[in-house]
């Protein structure tokens, strides 16, 4: 079962656990999570809006932990964590033609391997 394959399995596993922290970040201190992210305009609606994405990392890498001993599950999670990065990458790739291009480089540079490592692991798992 490619579930079982070991780099399918450590990829799914660091991806579930890694969107959960870094949604948890966002949600409890999304002042910090922008200013990582290198955003230097950080206001009330940046805020808010990191909140939102940050309950969206959550509730993906949750779906994605659970579905590690489901394949058809897995799939799934897989399939969506990777649409979401890939329309993070255009967000950020969008972003470095702003004011924000420093925000635009780093989150650009972590999406786009992020995107293609989730379609690499879709396409492991059959």
């Amino acid at each position: 079962m490619a579930v079982e394959a070991p780099d399918v399995r450590a990829w799914s596993l660091a991806s579930g656990l890694g969107r959960i922290a870094f949604g948890v970040g966002m949600l409890t201190a999304p002042e910090r999570a922008l200013r990582v992210l290198g955003f230097t305009d950080v206001n009330t609606a940046t805020v808010a809006v990191t909140r939102v994405a940050g309950v969206r990392d959550l509730v993906l890498g949750l779906v994605t932990v659970s579905g590690l001993g489901n394949p058809d599950r897995l799939r799934r999670a897989t399939l969506a964590n990777a649409i979401a990065d890939a329309g993070d990458t255009l967000a950020f790739g969008l972003t470095l033609r702003t004011s924000e291009r420093e925000a635009g480089v780093r989150g650009f540079a972590v999406a786009l391997p992020a995107a293609a490592a989730g379609i690499w692991t879709r396409w492991r798992l059959g």
